[in-house]
């Protein structure tokens, strides 16, 4: 019998774990690299390593991909607010054509119930977009750390 795989919604990681983590992956990096560099200073077959080219590769293709993925969040919550403003104009125009009494009572009552929820949004959005413009350059830097430490010298 096979085992099923069951695919869950990744929840977005904690931004202060992930820039401690990338902070050390990048040192560990540089390090590694910079060795590198070092050894083969003057030596033009060495510098022709695809290590050295793959450092700007590597950059280019994290930046192109954490703008996309920011992007798309960024619309993703737009389309959110542009829902909420939809509803508190809903709730101005059926202010204006019931009794200003109860009109004002709803209103309130689903100013207040509208405020949370949009609290809510304002931080789950935030945290999205903060794992959309974290997340490829922490996957990237910690691969290179665990690869080049993994590197016979």
């Amino acid at each position: 019998m096979t085992k099923r795989r069951t695919t869950r919604r990744r929840t977005p990681a904690n931004p202060m774990v992930q820039m401690t983590e990338m902070a050390v992956a990048a040192g560990q990096t540089i390090g590694h690299r910079s060795l590198m560099m070092a050894q083969a200073a003057g030596d033009p077959v060495a510098m022709g390593d695809p290590e050295f080219t793959r450092m700007m590769a590597e950059k280019m293709a994290v930046m192109a991909e954490t703008g996309a993925k920011v992007a798309t969040q960024m619309a993703t919550a737009q389309h959110g607010w542009a829902g909420w403003f939809g509803a508190q104009a809903q709730l101005g125009f059926a202010a204006m054509t019931s009794d200003p009494v109860t009109a004002w009572q709803r209103w309130m009552q689903l100013g207040m119930t509208q405020g949370a929820e949009i609290g809510n949004r304002l931080m789950d959005d935030a945290a999205a977009i903060a794992d959309a413009s974290l997340s490829p350059a922490h996957r990237v830097v910690s691969a290179n750390a665990k690869r080049l430490g993994r590197k016979k010298r």
